[in-house]
């Protein structure tokens, strides 16, 4: 045990000890809605007027500050988005961007993306991405799935952190998403695809991938491309409110509805056959990332092993249209102090469970199934650890010696997740009751965990 909690400690520092500026040249960006591209962008006072312009003249260890105000333009090239990031920060150089102090930053995409990330070393802190859900009508995006061309209105995702065009060796890594909210997006949420070392915390992620054709989720990582095979935590995806993501749109590849889910980690082994969701979420960048194109000879290579592990902890995932929190065809991935409640409510998926996966372990999380839903499921999978989970029926998929089946006693549940409180109640038995062998210094609003000598269930500690 002492070992492993040893080992556990040590994937920790490797990805959170990273992300500090220390160059001597790093300067400070100003966006404002009132800017002028025109203008040096060095004070609040000369500040450019679009995010793209400051995405163009970046340079490693600037932070860039984005003002009060919507920010939009009408890109709807192949790939195109309002904000595309595709210069690259180093490792003691990231780049960042950042909502100013005391502002509310809002980006409305109308294209394929509200911000969209081909580099690596860069940070995305404090920002709101909001899509057009609310102008869309489902008939449209019905009548508009069955075009051969999709309109991006219909498919714009909230971030995507994208690697596909990228060449092998310059696939995204090193990537922080945190304090950010992004909602009401046609398309997928926050999208990872073919990139490494990426955290996301923190975020609310709400009312996504409605009306897109390509099976999305609120959170996705899909073929994770190893940037190294260094132990730790690859990938994390920590404190984040997820709720209200659903797809309504058939998928285009079986014409039915698939995913919607809350949390996705999706296809990190090499395998060929079987089916899998490719989450095509952004169109591939033709018209603006000609330099990282893959040269033809290139275009067949393999993906490398991923040996990372992922960890996804203290989020709660509710009210999505499929699970909770799902992985498939995925190796080493902890989860480990989740809420979930009521998913599953479009496809029918059960609220968290592995599929054709290995190596997954499932600790100290509370699970509540809508009526008639599923707490988990057992497809194809290997080595499988389950244990000190709280859900309110019996069930005999899994069976942990310190389950608990109980009612988790909520304070109060609600479908908008900023107004819900999902927090135990005093007399619940998810209080006091889980396992520290994974170590959690914080709940999901940053309270230290645990308070007292044991940890509680869920992702709120009391």
């Amino acid at each position: 045990m002492k070992s492993f909690k040893k080992k556990v400690r040590c994937f920790l520092v490797v990805i959170l000890s990273v992300g500090f500026n220390t160059s001597v040249n790093a300067r400070t960006l100003y966006v404002a809605v009132d800017g002028d591209d025109n203008n040096n962008g060095k004070t609040e006072e000369t500040a450019f007027r679009s995010l793209q312009k400051a995405a163009d003249v970046v340079q490693p260890g600037d932070v860039v500050y984005l003002g009060n105000g919507d920010y939009t333009n009408d890109d709807k090239y192949d790939g195109g988005a309002v904000l595309r990031i595709h210069r690259s920060g180093k490792p003691n150089a990231w780049i960042s961007w950042k909502a100013l102090p005391g502002t509310h930053p809002t980006i409305r995409p109308v294209g394929w993306a509200g911000v969209s990330i081909t580099a690596s070393y860069e940070i995305i802190d404090g920002i709101t991405i909001l899509g057009a859900n609310d102008s869309i009508n489902l008939l449209a995006a019905l009548t508009d799935a069955k075009n051969k061309t999709p309109n991006p209105l219909y498919n714009t995702n909230g971030i995507t952190i994208d690697g596909r065009k990228n060449s092998p060796y310059q696939k995204p890594h090193h990537i922080i998403i945190k304090n950010s909210t992004v909602g009401k997006c046609p398309g997928g949420g926050i999208t990872i695809l073919e990139a490494d070392y990426v955290i996301v915390e923190d975020c609310k992620v709400f009312e996504n991938a409605w009306y897109m054709r390509y099976a999305g989720s609120g959170i996705t990582t899909l073929n994770n491309w190893a940037f190294d095979d260094s132990p730790g935590y690859h990938m994390v995806i920590q404190r984040n409110y997820v709720w209200d993501n659903k797809t309504l749109v058939p998928w285009e590849k079986t014409g039915k509805l698939s995913d919607g889910n809350g949390i996705l980690i999706d296809v990190t082994d090499l395998k060929k056959n079987g089916a899998t969701n490719p989450n095509a979420d952004v169109a591939v960048v033709t018209k603006h990332q000609s330099e990282n194109l893959l040269p033809e000879k290139q275009k067949n290579m393999q993906r490398p092993e991923w040996k990372g592990r992922a960890l996804i902890a203290n989020n709660l995932s509710a009210f999505n249209g499929g699970s909770g929190i799902h992985v498939f065809r995925t190796k080493y991935v902890d989860i480990i102090n989740n809420t979930t409640y009521w998913n599953g409510q479009t496809v029918g998926y059960q609220e968290l469970f592995a599929n054709n996966s290995e190596d997954i372990i499932f600790l100290n999380n509370i699970i509540v199934p809508r009526p008639g839903g599923k707490v988990t499921s057992n497809n194809k999978n290997k080595n499988i650890r389950w244990d000190y989970n709280l859900y309110p029926n019996e069930q005999q998929v899994f069976k942990g010696e310190k389950d608990i089946i109980a009612d988790p006693l909520f304070i109060k549940i609600d479908k908008d997740l900023r107004k819900a409180n999902f927090k135990l109640s005093k007399n619940s038995k998810g209080i006091n009751s889980g396992i520290d062998e994974i170590p959690q210094p914080y709940d999901i609003q940053r309270t230290k965990r645990p308070k007292k000598s044991i940890r509680d269930r869920g992702a709120f500690e009391q």
